[in-house]
Parts: C-alpha cells; structure tokens; sequence
C-alpha cells in the first residue's frame, strides 16, 4: 500500500513538494507544480490515502473565503486546539492563506474523485509532536530526524528541499492515518486534522 504526502502550495506557480511512502517506509519524493502534475502524480502512485498540508474545509459559519464574509469566524475548531496545544497556526482568511485555502479545497474535491481518502494535516504540528525540528532550524536536522524515524529512500540519497521533506511528514501521517493509530483535532462539522498519537524520540533529542 503507498501513502501520499502532499506539502500544498497556494500557487501552481511555486513548489508542491510530493512524497510517496510504502509500507517499508521507502519515500519517493519530488516537487510538482500544477494540478494536473499533482493528480497524475497521485493516480500513478496507486495511492489510497492522502495527507495534504493545507486547510481543507471552511469554519462553521462561513461559506466563502471573500470580504462580504468578514465577521465570521477566522479560526477553525482545529486552529483553536493546535493553539491550545501551544503550536503555532495561522487563520486561512489572511491573503497567502485564502489561496491555499482554495486551491487545497479544489485539490482535494478532484483526489476524492479518484477514490482517495484525503486527510488534512499540518508538517510543523507533526514535527513538534514526533519532537524533529521543524525546517526553519534547518533542512539537513530535520531530514536526518525523518531518517532517524525510519524513512529511506531519497532521504538515504539525496539532498531534499524542505518541500519535501514536509511531504514525506505528511505521508507519515497519512500511513499512521491507515493503521489506525493517529490524533484527530477538531470538530467533525468541520473538518478532523490528522496529527500523529504517539510522541516519537529521535536519536538528537
């Protein structure tokens, strides 16, 4: 069975980082662009479960991502508890966010339709809980972290850009998503995101 990862960018003009995990934790990893790119990429994989690193779904109360929707709530029931959690989040109204928030709502409408379970989830959240660095304190720390957790592959053969490298976290999360074992946040009217249950240790912390 493979599991995708998909760092999400807003743009089809900038960088999506792309990994695919097998079972054996062996990561294929890439940087796509379009829509298209991301789809092909997907059916080729034979994929069955997709974790994507953006926001999937709206607040409750808020249908529309446009200014005549000001009032309404910034801040998703999942937002709320990563702040609880003390990690660090960002609401999908401010400007970069709304394209993301688009575009991940688009990707993610045009995967189901191929028959693939898509999840919502957040690098920066995961990497915290499995106690890696996030790629802000480097991305060679951070590769060597998600070597330490066990995933080969490109990380054993290349340099990966932080694209992704938060890809193939998100790929984690999307193979723990299938086992069974994985922490939702969340509110079901909204959306659930994926985070992983157990804190993992790696050999620099």
């Amino acid at each position: 069975m493979k599991f995708i990862g998909i760092d999400l960018a807003g743009s089809q003009s900038r960088p999506t980082g792309f990994c695919e995990l097998d079972e054996r934790n062996n990561a294929r990893c890439m940087v796509l662009f379009s829509d298209e790119e991301i789809k092909t990429a997907v059916k080729q994989s034979h994929g069955k479960v997709a974790a994507i690193d953006a926001p999937l779904a709206l607040p409750v109360g808020r249908h529309c991502l446009e200014e005549h929707c000001r009032g309404r709530s910034h801040f998703r029931a999942c937002d709320l508890v990563l702040t609880r959690m003390r990690i660090r989040g960002f609401p999908l109204t401010i400007g970069p966010m709304r394209t993301l928030t688009s575009r991940g709502i688009r990707i993610a409408r045009q995967l189901k339709l191929l028959g693939v379970s898509v999840i919502e989830t957040y690098p920066g959240a995961a990497q915290d809980l499995l106690r890696i660095p996030r790629k802000q304190y480097g991305l060679e720390v951070l590769q060597k972290g998600l070597t330490d957790l066990g995933v080969k592959g490109d990380l054993r053969r290349r340099k990966l850009t932080g694209d992704e490298l938060d890809a193939v976290n998100c790929a984690l999360v999307a193979k723990e998503y299938a086992s069974g074992s994985y922490l939702a946040i969340g509110d079901p009217s909204e959306i659930m995101m994926i985070l992983p249950k157990i804190i993992h240790t790696s050999k620099n912390t």
